[in-house]
């Protein structure tokens, strides 16, 4: 997986929330097919953070 800082964890987290946000606040008005792509977006966004935190954490560890 591509390394990414702590600026690009930050702002696919903050894209995260955005997209959540979106599914809650109008449900009915999402396809399916909208559902599906934003499913996969929110898996790509929010496993890049988890790996970058997982990452960071584990070099705390180390010290």
């Amino acid at each position: 997986m591509q390394e990414i800082t702590l600026h690009e964890a930050a702002e696919r987290a903050h894209q995260t929330e955005i997209i959540c946000r979106l599914l809650e606040v109008c449900p009915n008005k999402i396809t399916d097919a909208d559902i599906s792509a934003l499913a996969s977006l929110l898996a790509r966004l929010s496993g890049s953070v988890a790996s970058f935190l997982i990452e960071e954490e584990s070099k705390l560890v180390e010290d």
